[in-house]
């Protein structure tokens, strides 16, 4: 069959969520290796995932600007919607949620992803699979492992940033990024503290990273109040902050975007989840890489569906009281 035209992918938020979408990727160009396949996100992102995508020969693109057969909306605004709709793409597929979702979009899936168990990724193949069937292609997804391609000038700059922290190879480190948005729990302090303390006892050099965002500075202070001998990494672009950790053995961090840009370096990663269940491993783990992640999270049945309940809760606060190894 005939399989040149075109394709649009669209995912326009975070970076954790954007690398779920990966495998999506993946599989749209192996399942359709003639087709010409864009993937519409943030620019700041751009750079990092620019060798990715050249590797796949998938296109880097701001917004929807050609005449395109089908296009993948996983996440966008009613605008984005919008312009997809008015170009008329004859297949347009994605999650019906929203009232625009089910406005614009001409085929989708009503997913309950909080409660469905399945990985965010995963949910998101199901929806790459149904535009391959719209486009007249029925083939299942498959695991194909993916990973970040090295980027020599990002990297040069990774080693002279630990090298000015006086780390040179074959120092063994591990990188801890305890920050996060907020969007779900976060450890205790001690709980950070004595995890360094049990890597150091293996051997490891700590190194702490931080982002820009005022809870991850606020963190960074407590924690250099005990511990003012750990060296600091910030400032870093995504694409520096990749190499960055793809020269560590190791990347410890909560449910955020970093973790997920650890993993998809090819390096091993502790993840410190939140029972919680729109928060819970099951769906925003780690997934696609080479490597699996060790997945730590409170051994309990969480009622909570959204947000903790706090003291009303028999289990409050599990993530103080849990035994994260």
């Amino acid at each position: 069959m005939n399989q040149d035209f075109k394709i649009l992918v669209v995912r326009r938020d975070r970076l954790g969520d954007v690398l779920m979408t990966l495998p999506c990727l993946i599989y749209l160009r192996r399942v359709f290796p003639a087709a010409e396949i864009d993937f519409s996100c943030q620019k700041e992102l751009h750079q990092l995932l620019q060798e990715f995508c050249l590797g796949l020969h998938i296109g880097l693109v701001e917004s929807c600007n050609k005449k395109y057969e089908g296009t993948l909306f996983l996440n966008g605004s009613g605008l984005d919607l919008w312009e997809i709709f008015k170009r008329r793409i004859p297949k347009r597929v994605g999650l019906f949620l929203k009232p625009a979702s089910f406005l614009f979009l001409n085929k989708g899936i009503r997913q309950k992803r909080s409660s469905n168990g399945k990985n965010e990724a995963e949910c998101n193949l199901e929806l790459a699979e149904l535009l391959a069937a719209q486009l007249g292609v029925n083939e299942k997804n498959f695991s194909v492992p993916g990973i970040l391609p090295i980027q020599t000038e990002s990297r040069t700059k990774a080693i002279r940033v630990l090298e000015n922290l006086g780390i040179f190879e074959p120092t063994e480190i591990a990188i801890f990024h305890p920050g996060m948005r907020g969007s779900s729990l976060n450890v205790s302090l001690e709980t950070y503290l004595k995890m360094m303390s049990e890597f150091e006892g293996r051997g490891f050099k700590i190194v702490l990273s931080t982002g820009p965002e005022k809870k991850d500075l606020e963190i960074q202070r407590e924690l250099l109040k005990y511990r003012p001998d750990i060296p600091v990494i910030s400032g870093l672009n995504l694409s520096e902050l990749a190499e960055v950790f793809r020269l560590a053995k190791w990347v410890v961090a909560p449910s955020t975007g970093p973790l997920h840009l650890a993993h998809w370096v090819g390096i091993s990663t502790v993840g410190l989840y939140s029972p919680i269940r729109s928060q819970h491993s099951r769906r925003w783990a780690p997934w696609g890489g080479k490597v699996p992640a060790k997945i730590l999270f409170p051994k309990i049945e969480c009622p909570a569906e959204k947000d903790c309940l706090g003291i009303a809760c028999q289990f409050f606060n599990c993530m103080d009281q849990a035994d994260w190894k």
